[in-house]
């Protein structure tokens, strides 16, 4: 009898590990909700529902991050994928989500570039599924022309990186309270938890604004291995411009090496 009583003790129980959420609501005007936002965690292992997102003050605010925490019983194992739900009829736009455990170091990276969420059907989806693409770094570096009028306030790109081994997209290439292509500047973004696509073939880059833009180069680096890291640069030799305005350019563009 004690020796069953101690081999419950020992090997019948788990620890308690606490999980980490992590929200940035995206840049756009009117991104923003006071509503109800839930979220939850699919694992190897096991989901974890973090029930209602609410901390004091104003939660998922435009541009702002949010973290929230929860406990689980035991590991969920590998974060594969998070759901979000939205209960309120007023539209909010998430843009990225990063999730980590206190026992495990490795945080998972999940990107949303357009679709908005929301209870009304004519707003978005009231149910949103993001999952990890890989665990590889990139650096975008984007420049824009020095022609007349080729800047944009409002154009929200995002980049898909297509190689041997498939595709990945990153998200939004915005940064809060930071001017983005501005005429002649270049603008770097890092991108973590994306695929690893092995030798670089192609971009496409998708834009979500009616402004123009005018881009010249994208340079795609992989960030971590500096021993082998790569490097690709695509030129837009044609001078395509880009706007979701069909009379000023086209919503998509696809360069390659």
């Amino acid at each position: 009898m004690c020796s069953k009583l101690l081999l419950i003790f020992f090997f019948g129980t788990t620890a308690a590990v606490e999980y980490h959420l992590e929200i940035l609501t995206s840049t756009k005007a009117d991104a923003g909700t006071d509503g109800k936002i839930s979220a939850e965690l699919l694992g190897s292992k096991g989901d974890l529902s973090f029930g209602i997102l609410d901390n004091p003050g104003n939660d998922f605010v435009r541009s702002q991050w949010d973290e929230y925490t929860t406990t689980s019983s035991g590991s969920i194992g590998d974060i594969k994928c998070v759901v979000l739900t939205a209960d309120t009829r007023d539209a909010w736009l998430p843009d990225k989500v990063v999730a980590w455990s206190d026992d495990d170091s490795d945080k998972s990276f999940f990107y949303n570039t357009d679709s908005w969420m929301s209870s009304d059907y004519r707003e978005g989806i009231s149910s949103l599924k993001l999952c990890k693409q890989g665990s590889k770094t990139y650096e975008i570096t984007l420049t824009t022309s020095t022609d007349a009028w080729a800047g944009s306030d409002w154009i929200y790109p995002s980049v898909t990186i297509t190689g041997t081994k498939g595709s990945t997209t990153t998200g939004i290439l915005d940064r809060r309270d930071y001017d983005d292509y501005v005429r002649g500047r270049t603008d770097n973004y890092v991108f973590e938890g994306m695929k690893d696509v092995k030798r670089i073939k192609c971009v496409e880059v998708k834009v979500r604004g009616t402004d123009a833009w005018l881009l010249t180069t994208v340079q795609v680096t992989e960030v971590g291995n500096t021993k082998n890291a790569k490097s690709v640069t695509f030129y837009n030799r044609n001078k395509e411009w880009l706007s979701t305005n069909s009379s000023k350019g086209n919503s998509s563009l696809k360069l390659c090496a």
